[in-house]
């Protein structure tokens, strides 16, 4: 049967939803989307994302595609996704792409970036910048390189995974950005576990208070046991920034 296979960019603020994956009874991104695409094409549309952000947590650049049976301008798909959805949902860009292209077994890279406040509490920033104070940002910067490289990060993802999953993540690299106020990381590598940024953000916090040190990091990555990154930061503070393919 011929379909036309689109792929759209998204950018969400994460605060008030349970996540991206659809679920019973939880307001969440997928959910949204879902309801938008029924409103507007009076039809259920599956929706494939490129992966599945936490309760939260927010999108620059989140990418999903859906296929349709009719051809749709790929503006006139933006505009009237954006008509039916939440302001705080919006869709930034639509494109029809090759039937082959998948959201997420086509990415090559992914971007996510930490944002912490670690200067003064602030009622415009706190969704999406915790504020943690009294922070060895040199610390933090020093021990963020030892993520670099592939590795097995089986002890800084979920507990509950699926212990078939392959663990094995490669990290290209980790930059840094301070101002007066806050201090920003970003992890660039070919894809990412549950939980395993915000583990991995959980260690370096906990370096920056000078509750651990560096070796903390290497402990973990060499036993592979969740339970030693037990510190998950929030996720608030977390930004699924780019999806490259």
């Amino acid at each position: 049967m011929c379909f036309y296979r689109y792929k759209l960019i998204l950018a969400y603020d994460g605060y008030d939803y349970q996540g991206f994956q659809a679920q019973e009874g939880a307001k969440t991104i997928e959910g949204e989307l879902n309801i938008a695409l029924k409103k507007w094409l009076k039809e259920d549309i599956k929706i494939v994302g490129s992966g599945r952000t936490d309760k939260e947590v927010h999108a620059n650049g989140q990418v999903i595609h859906f296929d349709l049976k009719n051809k749709i301008e790929p503006l006139g798909v933006k505009r009237a996704l954006n008509s039916f959805l939440p302001i705080d949902i919006r869709i930034k860009d639509a494109v029809i792409v090759d039937n082959d292209f998948h959201a997420r077994f086509s990415a090559k890279q992914k971007e996510y970036r930490y944002k912490i406040n670690y200067k003064e509490e602030d009622v415009f920033s706190y969704r999406y910048a915790p504020y943690i104070p009294n922070l060895d940002l040199d610390a933090m910067i020093a021990a963020s390189k030892l993520f670099i490289g592939t590795h097995n990060f089986k002890g800084f993802c979920s507990a509950e995974i699926d212990p078939r999953k392959d663990c094995n993540k490669t990290i290209f690299d980790i930059k840094t950005k301070i101002d007066e106020k806050y201090i920003v990381f970003s992890f660039i590598g070919n894809g990412f576990l549950k939980y395993q940024v915000r583990r991995m953000m959980g260690i370096l916090i906990d370096i920056g208070q000078h509750k651990c040190d560096q070796s903390k990091i290497q402990l973990v990555l060499e036993k592979k046991d969740p339970r030693l990154s037990h510190r998950v930061a929030p996720g608030c503070g977390l930004t699924l920034y780019e999806v490259k393919y």
